[in-house]
């Protein structure tokens, strides 16, 4: 359900709250003046009730549920700006960070790891001197929407990380799996033409990702993509790298998926390699004991 639906199911209750209230009120005051004998006639009362609730209960209810609209609305874009970047849309660095915390946390427990990437997009800053930074921010914008498109869990997090870089996490993923989604990100980027009003733009972007487990710093997870980032810079750009940081939980569980996809592709045979060291160790022992013997 969207925020304004929310904001909008909020101010309904609240308009039906002080409808009821209001209404209360006028009933108990209809009653009161009617036990001063003012309206003599049962027809008088009703039409006086009538009269006070259209008077006095609508209007208030009205009024205070347009209030109680415009304050949500008001909040809630409020806390979009604290947490969105407000160029893209994505999240803000802050808010990513503490996404990713929560993902580590969830994972807890769980034989699963994630991925944090960084993207760069490849000499963006020729685009704003070339275009200018109107084009700089539709292309951004445009990378933005395309990385969006190809998350693939609500688990999975993409923020603006600074300037032309943004940072995803990719939960329950193996090294294999984080490489594809940034290959074919990267393949995607390369291949958008961005139309960016009189030019249109075709821009690369670098890649540089490491894995995360529960429990994992992920401040150093990030500073192990950036160091992969630069290399993918170094080696030419338009590439992906993956950064050297493991933490030990990642370790044991992609050797303990790595077990799982053997045994479950593993087709029970001979063992010639094995026989063949048994052979060989008997043959050994069998030489060691003659040569004793002549000894």
């Amino acid at each position: 359900m969207g925020s304004n639906l929310r904001d909008l199911m909020f101010s309904m209750n609240f308009l039906a709250l002080v409808s009821l209230s209001a209404l209360s009120i006028s009933f108990i005051a209809s009653i009161l003046v009617y036990q001063l004998g003012i309206p003599v006639k049962a027809a008088d009362y009703v039409r006086l009730n009538l009269f006070v609730t259209g008077c006095v209960a609508l209007p208030t209810a009205i009024i205070a549920a347009l209030h109680a609209f415009e304050t949500r609305s008001y909040q809630s874009r409020l806390e979009a700006l604290a947490w969105t970047d407000e160029l893209t849309g994505l999240l803000n660095r802050r808010f990513f960070l503490r996404g990713a915390h929560e993902e580590c946390h969830r994972m807890l427990g769980k034989p699963q790891t994630a991925a944090v990437a960084i993207i760069d997009l490849d000499l963006f800053k020729e685009v704003n001197d070339l275009f200018g930074h109107a084009a700089g921010d539709r292309v951004l914008k445009t990378v933005a929407q395309i990385a969006q498109s190809e998350l693939r869990s609500p688990f999975d997090k993409l923020g603006r990380w600074g300037g032309e870089e943004f940072v995803v996490l990719l939960s329950d993923v193996t090294p294999e799996d984080a490489r594809s989604f940034c290959e074919r990100l990267r393949s995607l980027i390369e291949t958008a033409l961005i139309e960016t009003g009189k030019h249109q733009v075709r821009i690369t972007a670098s890649f540089g990702f490491s894995m995360v487990g529960a429990g994992a710093d992920i401040s150093s997870a990030i500073e192990a993509a950036d160091r992969a980032l630069y290399e993918a810079k170094r080696l030419g750009r338009n590439r992906v790298e993956m950064g050297d940081y493991v933490h030990a939980e990642v370790q044991e569980t992609v050797d303990f998926k790595k077990r799982q996809r053997v045994l479950k592709n593993q087709v029970p045979a001979y063992d010639d390699a094995a026989d063949g060291i048994r052979t060989i160790s008997l043959e050994q022992a069998s030489r060691t004991r003659r040569h004793a013997r002549r000894l």
